[in-house]
């Protein structure tokens, strides 16, 4: 499941609890915060989580961009670990 969103105001009901729940909730956090990042804001990257894994898959305009962003999905909470499917260009 790919999230190239986030929701403001927190997840919509239609996602349940459970690992696939969970696995929607780090996603959005991720992109989340990558919404919040200047650096990241505009630059073509789809999130998706699964089991706690968080892939980040684009394209970055820059070596620093594609840097940030797995620093980013790093520093969320609840990501064991970061498969990076990212190209800059």
């Amino acid at each position: 499941m790919t999230y190239p969103w986030f929701f403001p105001e927190g997840l919509p009901s239609l996602y349940h609890d459970g690992p696939a729940g969970n696995d929607t909730r780090l996603a959005c956090r991720v992109v989340e915060q990558m919404n919040h990042d200047p650096l990241l804001r505009h630059e073509r990257i789809c999130v998706e989580a699964q089991n706690r894994v968080v892939i980040l898959e684009g394209r970055v305009g820059s070596a620093e961009a594609l840097a940030r962003a797995r620093a980013l999905a790093w520093a969320v909470s609840g990501v064991h670990d970061v498969n990076v499917r990212v190209h800059v260009v």
